[in-house]
């Protein structure tokens, strides 16, 4: 009996611990091959990649806060305008789509008009995927302004910079800095983007180069220098910017509504036009590969033996993926709800630790220091997980700590906890975050291209690798049409969720 109090006392720790122990491994793994004879030298062709990464990083995200801030901005003032609701509803399915799409679309399209490879495509790249991120925040903030402000405003008969002045700014200056930080984190670690627009060595960031170091040159020293300082600079963008201007508006809740209905003039038809124009940019990529999907081949390939097999490994990876992923989410949040020393620190310091990092660890682990053999997919699923553990902390955070007290009280008093207390309480109120977490954890697993090129076989490939695959055969029909339904898989991949759980379609 006390063995079982015990437990219960202490099993709050389970989910912490395995999260630590799936980091503590790959970290572990990429010192043991380590030469400490040589000494690490910040070398020319180091300090290039990393000045490239900074550089294409920052760029990017100037250039998406200002584009994506304009958007948001234009968005919330012409709001009366039909199809507006549509193009917010669409950014936030824009962000977790997988990122090949999106890439394999800008290629494509704007590949006949620009010399794409290099930095102008990478930035490009970058800049149309963080836009319905940085618009999607921004827009919500904004239509959390109270409507008195801006009736205010009117009877005041402030002229349309004084009432930007006094009212939208300051709310969008205070998102500026969050919202930076991520977005040149984002570009940072890229792999996507930047491995399939980048075009040579030059360029290339240090996530592609590691990729490069250990999969074809097997030059483990050279990887682990460029691993070091990724982690040395990905820690210091955390502790030092990212603690104190993290965003917290990922949670969308609309609310409020406020029309301000103008007269047509010169001044507006010029804001239509660049809501037109940005609304093109970001949209174009994706419309491109729907219209070029649907062909003659789209029937092949779904005759073909590697789609079915790449859709069921696809489905096998996003589903167990997004389940353990919620299953840690869940337990970390108990763990922070009783330990009250602990704070969210845990989750989001996660982010240093990016895919190519655990996939390098990993497929040390695997391949060098032990003998025992997992199946790939395994390790697919585990480190999918592991990083998908901020998104799933986003969403279901403030509904669970919402919950959590509002029902501590009772829970307590008639000694429920645990499973009981999850299925019993807390399952009937976080049906609806729990399944949009789990959703979007599973679509990110699902669509990553960083852990299923270490690990992937010809036997083992998903749908975005065999995307990748595709183009890279130039076997562009065919990658249009399994881009096409990847796209139709997500859709359905979504609605089958929510209908099964909380038995309605129009989320």
């Amino acid at each position: 009996m006390l063995l079982l109090n015990n437990l219960k006392n202490y099993s709050y720790w389970l989910s912490p611990f395995i999260v630590f122990l799936a980091l503590s491994i790959p970290m572990l793994s990429v010192f043991y091959l380590y030469d400490l004879d040589k000494e690490f030298t910040f070398s020319g062709y180091i300090f290039s990649i990393t000045f490239f990464s900074l550089y294409q990083s920052l760029l990017s995200a100037l250039l998406s806060i200002v584009i994506g801030t304009t958007f948001a901005y234009l968005l919330i003032k012409h709001n009366y305008i039909y199809g507006i609701k549509f193009i917010i509803n669409s950014l936030s399915i824009l962000f977790v789509l997988p990122t090949i799409i999106t890439i394999f679309g800008i290629l494509s399209l704007y590949g006949n008009f620009f010399q794409i490879y290099g930095l102008f495509g990478i930035i490009l790249g970058h800049v149309i995927l963080n836009i319905p991120l940085v618009a999607r925040v921004i827009f919500q903030s904004l239509k959390d302004i109270s409507p008195n402000e801006r009736m205010l405003a009117d009877q005041m008969n402030l002229n349309s910079w004084g009432s930007f002045l006094a009212i939208e700014w300051p709310v969008i200056k205070k998102n500026i800095p969050s919202l930076f930080v991520l977005v040149s984190f984002i570009c940072f670690v890229s792999f996507t983007p930047v491995l399939i627009l980048g075009g040579s060595p030059k360029y290339s960031t240090l996530e592609v180069a590691i990729y490069h170091a250990v999969m074809f040159a097997d030059d483990f020293n050279v990887a682990f220098n460029l691993l070091i300082v990724q982690i040395i600079i990905c820690s210091s963008i955390y502790f030092i910017f990212f603690r104190n201007f993290k965003s917290k508006n990922f949670i969308i809740d609309d609310q409020r509504n406020y029309k301000s209905l103008t007269a047509l003039s010169s001044k507006y038809v010029i804001e239509y036009l660049v809501l037109i124009l940005i609304s093109i940019v970001v949209f174009s990529p994706i419309t491109f590969i729907l219209i070029k999907g649907i062909s003659m081949t789209l029937l092949d390939v779904l005759n073909s033996f590697y789609f079915w097999s790449a859709l069921s490994t696809t489905f096998a990876i996003g589903f167990f993926s997004g389940t353990l992923s919620i299953i840690l989410t869940y337990g970390n949040l108990v763990f922070l709800n009783k330990s009250k020393n602990s704070s969210e620190f845990w989750f989001y310091i996660l982010i240093i630790f990016s895919p190519g990092i655990l996939a390098v660890g990993y497929y040390i682990f695997f391949n060098e220091i032990i003998d025992y053999s997992i199946p790939n997919i395994l390790i697919i699923i585990i480190i999918n997980s592991i990083i998908t553990l901020p998104f799933t902390y986003n969403y279901l955070s403030p509904s669970f700590f919402r919950v959590s007290k509002e029902h501590h009280d009772i829970s307590e008093s008639i000694n429920i906890y645990g499973t009981r207390r999850f299925f019993f309480i807390d399952w009937l109120r976080l049906r609806e975050p729990l399944i949009t977490a789990f959703c979007v954890s599973s679509i990110l697993s699902a669509s990553d291209l960083v852990i299923i090129s270490f690990f992937g076989t010809n036997d083992l490939s998903t749908l975005t690798q065999t995307i990748y695959r595709l183009m890279g055969s130039y076997r562009m029909d065919e990658a249009y049409a399994v881009s096409l339904l990847l796209l139709i898989y997500c859709f359905i991949y979504f609605m089958i969720s929510y209908k099964l759980i909380l038995r309605k379609w129009n989320t």
